[in-house]
């Protein structure tokens, strides 16, 4: 009786639908009543997606948008005399390409809801970078582990630009991520105030700082300082996050040191000049007809400069001026010809220095050992590379080099012979230079032959320098594997008392993250260690299996995926941890090349905000985001003049 009755129909009636109006399974009241308002807010939304795509064409392009004058009406039906940017261009362009809705908006709309000013461009641009940084973040959290990078920078407006990128696992793609996130300008760069900058912006930004883990910068005392450097104020508030000298850094400051030998580097300071010689427009000319007549298959028409800290690119030019050199000293001869005093004069100087024995004795040694190094140099720039498999190939390098140096005489003699061929094609003397007992600023060195004596001054003094610097650099990155090492499987490695007393310790030092990883709270050393002979005696019985399959090197990173998260909990964090820590700060560096792609003399004036955002679409293109998300998030923010959102 009491369901027939009409007080019971209607309040059964405004329950069913006050549930669907809070599902939006329907449309609220003011909607449905107003159905010009949703058709206007359609058209609305129709009308500004041309100009939101076309923001998003120009940042993910890098292009600029504004021009000298982009304010008033974009008019359509003719070309403007003057530049209003490329945005505004884009516009006529979809216009002409037949786009109707946007040119019903640009004639009918209104003065001031054009949606085409700067302070539009800038919205939409700050609502990709909210949206980019949120999808970021998101999976930042979700690894509950990742690892800070960041370094510094001065753009063309002379602000120092800090950039702040992390390393960490990306779950969805199974793969390890370095994802840039923020330009920070910086006006103070003693080591506290960076501190404070990069935890206050990565808190600011949403990302949980208690799974903080690992920090890489490189060697300048206010990043790594051990007392008053960033790396230590940020120790002492998440004592996990280990500090890592780049890889990529390490090797270069090796490298340079190796260098000070003193006919080493005055071979690749003359180097280095012949390649600004010829950075004149005349002057290169001049070495192309040389390279196209005497080197017709070479397809490099230029020397490389010599990058005073991308020493990869040192490497990429000493191997070139040594292929490039005949042509070289033909362009020289013919420039040294010239009636212009101050060219002709610098040409026969450095044909003087090329036509010394000395010179190509050295040059001949840093091609050598530059073959060498070249490879690990461009290997320690991979993104998704683990600190294991980076010094397991700076060890194979220094390996290398100190099977050379084993066999120096042999090795040497292959370099001289190799040398004294050139010196007889282009008529240089090989001789031992003068000596004296009192000269301690050049090779002096009591010997007979010229073979022995650039052997014993030279190429062996630069080969123990290489090495041992190799070996002095990689030391702090040494002792962090070591820790490590315990977690990964080897056919003669048994969980014996000292791999239990690291593992004991990696538990004791990461129980913040493995308590908050297992909600019951119950890690102990003894589940643990249990959890360690089970993982090692698996892999043990795994490779009994396969021992006569051939098996290829297996990385710490394939190990971590291929590991079972289920049933090895403990294990599974720590090598994702391990692999969280940094290797370089590559990323940070390839950044850079985007700011200043972005920033330019004719840019200088790009605010902060907005430059944020154009180097999140450039930098990430992978991340999708769509046009109705664009505006939904610019509805969040103010009142617009055309209704947006419902």
């Amino acid at each position: 009786m009491h369901a027939k009755t009409e007080y019971h129909k209607t309040s059964q009636y405004k329950y069913d639908s006050f549930l669907a109006v809070k599902n939006n399974k329907i449309q609220s009241i003011e909607i449905q009543v107003n159905n010009a308002l949703r058709k206007e807010i359609e058209e609305n939304r129709k009308r500004i997606i041309p100009i939101i795509k076309t923001v998003l064409f120009c940042g993910r392009q890098g292009i600029a948008l504004r021009g000298h004058k982009d304010s008033g009406l974009v008019t359509c039906d003719e070309d403007e005399i003057y530049n209003d940017g490329n945005f505004r261009q884009l516009l006529r362009f979809r216009v002409d390409a037949g786009d109707q809705n946007l040119q019903n908006h640009l004639v009918t709309c209104s003065k001031n809801a054009m949606y085409t000013s700067w302070r539009i461009q800038n919205e939409i641009i700050t609502a990709c970078n909210s949206l980019m940084l949120q999808t970021l973040v998101h999976d930042i959290n979700a690894a509950k582990s990742f690892t800070v990078l960041a370094d510094e920078t001065s753009d063309i407006a002379n602000k120092e630009q800090l950039t702040l990128c992390v390393r960490y696992v990306h779950f969805g793609q199974k793969k390890l991520r370095e994802d840039f996130l923020q330009f920070i300008e910086v006006k103070d760069v003693s080591g506290k105030a960076l501190a404070d900058t990069i935890l206050n912006n990565l808190q600011s930004m949403g990302i949980e700082t208690k799974y903080l883990v690992g920090q890489g910068y490189d060697g300048a005392a206010s990043m790594s300082g051990i007392f008053n450097g960033t790396q230590a104020y940020i120790r002492t508030k998440h004592p996990m996050a280990l500090y890592i000298h780049c890889s990529s850094h390490c090797l270069n400051l090796a490298i340079s040191s190796s260098c000070k030998i003193p006919d080493i580097r005055n071979c690749m300071g003359t180097m280095q000049t012949i390649c600004n010689f010829f950075s004149y427009p005349k002057r290169s000319n001049v070495l192309l007809g040389a390279i196209k007549k005497l080197l017709p298959d070479e397809k490099s028409f230029k020397l490389k400069k010599f990058c005073p800290t991308r020493w990869v690119e040192r490497h990429d030019a000493v191997i070139l001026y040594y292929e490039l050199q005949p042509a070289i000293i033909s362009a020289l001869e013919d420039i040294s010809l010239w009636k212009d005093t101050d060219t002709s004069s610098a040409a026969n100087q450095l044909l003087a220095s090329i036509h010394q024995f000395k010179f190509q004795i050295s040059m001949m040694i840093l091609v050598k050992l530059f073959s060498i190094s070249v490879s690990l140099s461009k290997f320690l720039q991979t993104e998704n590379l683990d600190l294991e498999n980076a010094l397991f190939f700076a060890e194979t390098t220094q390996t290398t080099l100190k099977d050379i140096r084993l066999n120096a005489d042999k090795e040497f003699n292959e370099i001289f012979k190799s040398v004294e061929k050139i010196c007889n094609t282009l008529e240089i003397a090989v001789c031992v230079p003068r000596v004296s007992g009192r000269q301690t600023h050049r090779t002096n060195v009591d010997v007979d032959t010229p073979e022995s004596f650039y052997r014993v001054g030279v190429f062996i003094p630069f080969l123990d320098n290489f090495i041992e610097q190799l070996h002095n650099r990689f030391l702090e990155h040494q002792s962090i594997l070591k820790s490590f090492d315990c977690l990964i499987p080897k056919s003669n490695l048994k969980v014996t008392k000292n791999v239990e007393d690291k593992f004991k310790l990696l538990l004791e030092n990461y129980k913040d993250i493995l308590n908050d990883d297992k909600n019951d709270n119950i890690l102990n050393e003894y589940s643990g260690c249990a959890e360690l002979k089970l993982w090692h005696n698996s892999f043990e019985y795994q490779s009994k299996l396969s021992e006569h399959s051939e098996q290829s090197k297996i990385t710490v990173t394939d190990l971590f995926f291929q590991c079972n998260s289920k049933m090895y909990t403990i294990i599974s964090k720590l090598l994702q941890i391990f692999i969280t820590l940094p290797v370089t700060t590559a990323s940070g560096e390839r950044s850079f090349s985007t700011l200043r792609r972005i920033k330019t003399y004719l840019r200088n004036t790009t605010g902060q905000i907005r430059l944020n955002g154009l180097s999140m679409l450039n930098i990430h293109r992978d991340i999708t985001i769509t046009p109705e998300e664009i505006i939904n998030e610019m509805g969040k923010t103010s009142n617009k003049r055309l209704a947006l959102n419902l």
